[in-house]
This record gives C-alpha cells, structure tokens and sequence, in this order.
C-alpha cells in the first residue's frame, strides 16, 4: 500500500495534532499565528468573498480571513475534533457543526459572535461543496500533512470561480539550522533502537515548501502562481529539554518519539542532544533553530 495514503499515516497525523492543540497557537512563541496572519494579508481577502479554509486548526486563518470578508462566508475544515473544538470555542460556537449553506443556512445566527464563520469536519480530499463556490481557498501549513496533496488540489480547484484564488504557506526545510538539521537525522535511529515504528510520509514532502517545486506543484494542478514571498524567523533554545520540547512540536515523528520516552531515556535523549550540540563546534550554531515557510498566491486558470 502506497504510506502516502495508508488511514494509518491519516490516523497518525490526526493524532498528533488532536494531542498539540492545546499547546498549538502557543508553539515557538505564536509561530504559527505570524505565519497565519503573513498569509492572509497575501491573500488579500475582500469583502463579500466567500472563503474555504482547509487545515483550519484552531482557526488562525478563518478568524483573521472572516472580519474581512463580511458578510461573505468562511468556512474552516479539518480531520482533528479537538483543534476544531478550539476554533469553534473562540468564536462562540457550540461543538455541533452547523448545515452548511447549500442545505439553506446562511448562517445569520445572531446569537454566534462570528456568524459567518463555520467550522467543520472535512477531509479536503472529499469537499462537499459544489463546483465554483469559493473565491478565495487558503492552506495554512497543511499541504504536507495531507493524505494525497494532489487530490485535495484538484478538490481546491473544483470548488473556486474561475480566477478565483488560492494562498497557502508551506515550510521549507531546507534553511533548517545545523542544529535541527542534526537532531532529525537522528530521529530514525532513535525509534530503531526504543523499537518504536511509526508510519512516516515519503521524504519527497520535505521539499513543498521549496519555491520551484511548489510552482510545478500549483501549475500541475490547474494553478497559476502570482505572488510568492518567503517568511524566515528563527531563535535559539536555552539547553536540551527546552529543545527537545520545542521540537516535539515539529511534526507527528518528533512528537511520538519524545513523547513516548520515560523520565530515564528521556534525559538519555538530552544527554545525547548536548553532546550533538558540542559537536557543532561554533557554540553559537548550539540550539539555533529558523522557521521558514514560502507563502504564495495562485489563481485559478
């Protein structure tokens, strides 16, 4: 079976995200709201657009995407119940997702804070909207997670008006420091040796967030790329367990194999990353980790 679409990967990632929603927004000092907020004022929502968020999270982006876009529509999809419990708690929402307009509501709720944002479950893979409903499609940092990127592209493509427009942020991994460079190489002989196996993504994704490759990515799939622009931010942790916490934040992999240590193998663990870090030479390059993610719009063609 293909691990790209396996429901065990799917599981896996609905998983880890389920358990860092809590601690999501919060990630790297509100990493991931800088990069919400940089992608929408990409996308440059108007007013009176109708808007598909997918990969919603808590709802960085549809939160940000609704006031400008009223009252025009936002709807924010994903697979985890809990970071969509989250979205749905910032805007008043109750847990129950409501019908989604083509069924007859508008959603002019005036008891809702925010009446024209919905959040629901959704695979983007499996949209159930109808053709040429959206003008503005938006993937905040999703596009690796998914469980087949091309369909859930060629569902994006489906849904928006002709030149309509679709705005995503991807991480390109590969300005990742020296440090974190070295603490991923070793994630895999870390699970060998705890006799840990996790399902993992082909390594192939570790390159969406590269600017050529996303542009053959968009332009495979019926897109038309406008504006592209990078976003680098970066710091440096204090000592190994605030590294290894930060990191467990990266990904699904990182995350279950930190997480499943006990206290004994954990300090194993940051005994091993010190050493790592000294071995780097320069102590500056010690701890030092960048994020960085392209940011692009494309149009519909």
């Amino acid at each position: 079976m293909d691990p790209d679409s396996s429901d065990e990967m799917v599981d896996h990632v609905v998983d880890f995200f389920d358990r860092i929603a809590p601690h999501y927004d919060a990630w790297a000092g509100g990493q991931h709201g800088r990069v919400a907020a940089r992608l929408v004022d990409l996308a440059a929502p108007a007013k009176n657009e109708q808007v598909l968020d997918v990969g919603t999270g808590t709802g960085l982006v549809a939160h940000l995407v609704a006031p400008r876009v009223k009252p025009g529509l936002v709807f924010g999809i994903d697979l985890s119940e809990n970071m969509l419990s989250i979205a749905r708690a910032r805007q008043g929402d109750g847990p129950k997702a409501r019908v989604l307009p083509a069924l007859g509501d508008r959603g002019d709720n005036p008891a809702r804070k925010n009446p024209n944002v919905q959040f629901l479950g959704m695979a983007a893979e499996h949209l159930v909207f109808r053709p040429e409903t959206f003008d503005l499609v938006t993937m905040g940092q999703a596009l690796a997670y998914l469980a087949d990127p091309t369909q859930a592209l060629a569902e994006a493509h489906r849904v928006l008006r002709p030149g309509g427009r679709l705005a995503m942020s991807c991480q390109r991994r590969s300005l990742n420091t020296r440090a974190q460079d070295l603490f991923f190489q070793g994630l895999a002989p870390l699970a060998r040796r705890h006799y840990l196996s996790l399902p993992r993504y082909s390594s192939e994704r570790s390159r969406f967030g590269e600017p050529d490759v996303l542009t053959q990515i968009l332009g495979a799939a019926g897109f038309e790329v406008g504006r592209l622009t990078e976003m680098v931010t970066g710091g440096r942790a204090n000592d190994a367990r605030e590294w290894t916490e930060l990191m467990a934040g990266a990904g699904p992999l990182p995350y279950t194999l930190i997480r499943a240590l006990g206290p004994r193998y954990r300090n194993e663990l940051e005994a091993e990353v010190e050493a790592a870090m000294a071995s780097l030479g320069d102590p500056d390059d010690a701890f030092r980790y960048h994020h960085s993610y392209v940011v692009v719009v494309a149009r519909k063609r």
